[in-house]
């Protein structure tokens, strides 16, 4: 997740109540590290990185390979440690944390905190690795400041990671959902016999009605599914991220990623990845594109973006990308304005 604006999380048992909605999902048996950066007098929180539970032996090498990835793209000034996972004893894995810990600081990033806690919920206990006498209960974690900043930008947290994929499940077989799409081919929404702006214009009704709170047809969603299998309608629709049918756009691309085939899919994948990140729903957009480069490796731009968020880019580079495409696009057509922005 990028940096998290305009929310005050003050202590240690809000941050730990916090980190499902940076993730996304509540965890469990977790490693989750949580970048600092120093803003002129304030401290903000930058991306969070959750991975199963290592064993010690395997924490030197995981602290290493951060700092060659993400860290390496984004330093941080500081971090946050957290160990989810139930225990019978108060501090358990001390030996992971330290080695963790210890491998940072070598590149000159300190540890502001470690935190254990069994479980992500109301009540649940909490001690702080680096001060165990630092210890207390968690808030209810459903009214946490982040999970008021996540929802009025739509983002979502589920009960756990297995959910979030449920977000984007197709909602029939491959052989039904295709089977559909063949129907409507034959009836001019195929790539052959349709113009460019055609297709544009279907994937701009479909934003607009659901923008006004209508029901699109069966055929109309899959018609705008066609539409955006052509890599400059799909070019041009990513920037519906930034105007008014921001909201319009994320119901849709939700929408049709889950009548999306396989074959169909890559195009749609990457317009709700692309939305969800530039939202700060940084755990969904990696939940897609995680998808997709297992149904599409082949789907160069979407390892290509894989890539960027494991890098940690910032989303006003992404942005940039955004705009950039839909200029290109502009360009060939020869237009002015551009019809998702408005």
């Amino acid at each position: 997740m990028d940096m998290l604006n305009n929310v005050s999380l003050s202590n240690s048992a809000e941050l730990l109540a916090a980190v499902p909605h940076m993730l996304g999902f509540y965890p469990a048996d977790s490693l989750v590290l949580s970048t600092l950066h120093h803003r002129d007098d304030t401290t903000q929180l930058g991306m969070t990185l959750r991975v199963d539970l290592p064993s010690s032996t395997h924490a030197h090498k995981l602290a290493e390979s951060l700092l060659t990835g993400p860290l390496g793209e984004r330093p941080a000034d500081a971090v946050v440690v957290f160990l989810i996972a139930d225990s019978t004893t108060d501090l358990p894995h001390t030996e992971l944390v330290t080695t963790f810990c210890d491998t940072l600081s070598q590149s000159t990033i300190g540890t502001a905190d470690a935190l254990w806690t069994p479980t992500i919920r109301e009540g649940a206990p909490w001690r702080s690795y680096l001060d165990p006498a630092r210890s207390g209960t968690l808030p209810d974690p459903a009214i946490s400041p982040l999970a008021a900043a996540q929802a009025v930008r739509g983002a979502t947290t589920c009960p756990s990671r297995k959910d979030l994929h449920t977000l984007i499940a197709a909602e029939d077989s491959e052989e039904v959902l295709s089977a559909k799409l063949a129907g409507l081919r034959p009836e001019s929404t195929h790539a052959q016999s349709t113009t460019l702006p055609q297709r544009i214009h279907t994937v701009r009704e479909a934003l607009q009605a659901t923008a006004a709170g209508k029901e699109l047809s069966e055929d109309q969603l899959l018609r705008a599914l066609i539409a955006v299998t052509d890599t400059r309608v799909r070019d041009l629709a990513l920037s519906a991220a930034l105007g008014d049918w921001s909201q319009a756009a994320d119901e849709l691309w939700r929408t049709l990623i889950r009548k999306a085939p396989t074959p169909e899919r890559g195009e749609v994948a990457l317009l709700l990845a692309v939305h969800a990140y530039l939202r700060g729903d940084g755990p969904l957009a990696r939940v897609v594109l995680e998808n997709l480069e297992h149904s599409q490796p082949e789907h160069r731009l979407g390892v290509l973006f894989h890539q960027a968020l494991d890098r940690g880019i910032p989303p006003t580079e992404l942005v940039t990308l955004v705009n950039d495409a839909a200029r290109g696009i502009l360009d060939e057509l020869g237009w002015h304005s551009n019809p998702f922005t408005s």
